[in-house]
């Protein structure tokens, strides 16, 4: 299926990123590689040689220029708005809607008194629940589970049972999800968040939308572009920058940053130094609800 096959690779990725010396490394994840298939692990396993981890990395750098590099500050970006909204205790519970193979409810610092919402089609929760259980032996008060199929299932009502309240100051997580689903049901999502208390905050991921329409797909990302829109339709939908502010205050959300390659590439590539590049085909949104 879909949804599991997107968060195994995304599990190996994330694992991939703490091979490196810690003075090299991005963000930490102590739990990426217990979560990833025997066949990722199988090449893990290879990847503790410096020289294959190399040979690895630069052969995906080949075919899909700056996208292992994206996700190494994508990965980043995310963990700093999550442990910043700890720090200056903005929020009271996070709701991740597309919690795939990610394990921040179980490694940031402080997590633990939050209320932690991970949500996702139900078979990658089902899958992430067992592998979680095993790993840790108990799982932890904090975090809940929410099966939701976000074409299909209503997320208010799926939230609602497991005991979420809308009032409560919330940063919603959306990571790699927007492209995969209709307009409809991002619509209806970003509707959804618009409900929670003011001062609650979203960061999500999105692609760009002249990307999906095949404009301006230069030699380094036909090859990407050929596999995920044209030939197997992974995704299906983007977003345009320039218009991204107008879209978001339509529900009831306020722009604090939008960023891409060149911002990710200053802020966080060049302090590590893998001479990897960030592609410009994915970005990264953080917004408030309007008080």
């Amino acid at each position: 299926m879909k949804a599991i096959k997107t968060s195994s690779s995304v599990a190996w990725t994330r694992a991939t990123g703490n091979l490196y010396p810690k003075e090299k490394r991005l963000f930490e994840d102590p739990f990426s590689e217990k979560l990833c298939s025997p066949l990722y692990k199988f090449f893990l396993f290879l990847q503790r040689s410096p020289r294959i981890n190399e040979a690895i990395v630069n052969s995906i750098e080949k075919s899909s220029p700056g996208e292992m590099g994206w996700l190494f500050c994508r990965f980043r970006y995310i963990d700093d708005v999550l442990k910043n909204s700890i720090a200056t205790k903005e929020i009271e519970t996070v709701v991740n809607l597309g919690a795939g193979m990610d394990c921040r409810a179980y490694y940031i610092p402080g997590i633990e008194n939050l209320r932690y919402y991970e949500v996702d089609h139900p078979s990658v929760i089902k899958k992430k629940r067992t592998k979680m259980e095993k790993i840790l032996g108990k799982l932890p008060d904090h975090v809940i589970f929410v099966p939701v199929d976000f074409e299909k299932q209503s997320l208010d009502t799926e939230l609602k049972k497991a005991g979420y309240n809308l009032t409560s100051k919330t940063l919603f997580i959306w990571e790699g999800v927007t492209q995969y689903i209709s307009k409809e049901a991002n619509d209806r999502t970003l509707k959804y968040v618009a409900q929670a208390a003011p001062g609650s905050k979203i960061v999500f991921t999105y692609i760009l939308k002249s990307f999906i329409e095949g404009e301006n797909i230069h030699e380094g990302i036909k090859t990407m572009y050929k596999w995920v829109v044209k030939i197997f339709r992974i995704w299906i939908y983007g977003l345009d920058q320039a218009e991204m502010s107008d879209y978001l205050s339509k529900y009831n959300l306020s722009l604090i940053e939008d960023i891409g390659s060149k911002e990710m590439d200053e802020r966080y590539m060049k302090l590590v130094n893998l001479g990897l590049s960030v592609f410009e085909v994915e970005r990264i949104a953080l917004a408030e609800i309007k008080k």
